[in-house]
């Protein structure tokens, strides 16, 4: 999704490219399932589409819960997301993503080093 994109987490460097968003979702717990065990849900989604000029705009907010075999089930983070899209070729791709915090909570069993805390913005 972020070959050619950005993504923005304020107080932080911006994360370019495919390699360098696989490198910062590492730092995510991943369980027996295979997954992280979270839910992210998305509301008040807004989109909006320039034709002309082949680029889009959407924000919504964002909750993420989370529930381990030790950890209740609990929100996690929530927060508002901003993206910006380009047409290329017929196609739509990621520019940016922009992750403005808004609560976070405990992360201790999302992330690898707790330590790495979602930046408040």
């Amino acid at each position: 999704m972020f070959e050619y994109g950005e993504w923005i987490m304020k107080d932080a460097e911006p994360i370019v490219g495919r390699q360098q968003v696989r490198d910062a979702i590492s730092r995510i717990r991943i369980y027996e399932d295979g997954t992280p065990r979270t839910k992210h849900i998305t509301s008040n989604i807004d989109i909006n589409v320039d034709e002309d000029a082949g680029t889009a705009k959407s924000e919504c907010y964002v909750t993420v819960f989370q529930q381990t075999d030790g950890f209740p089930l609990q929100p996690v983070f929530s927060g508002h997301y901003f993206f910006d899209f380009t047409r290329v070729d017929g196609a739509w791709r990621f520019t940016k993503r922009e992750i403005r915090s808004g609560l976070v909570g405990d992360l201790s069993a999302h992330l690898k080093a707790p330590s790495e805390a979602v930046p408040n913005t």
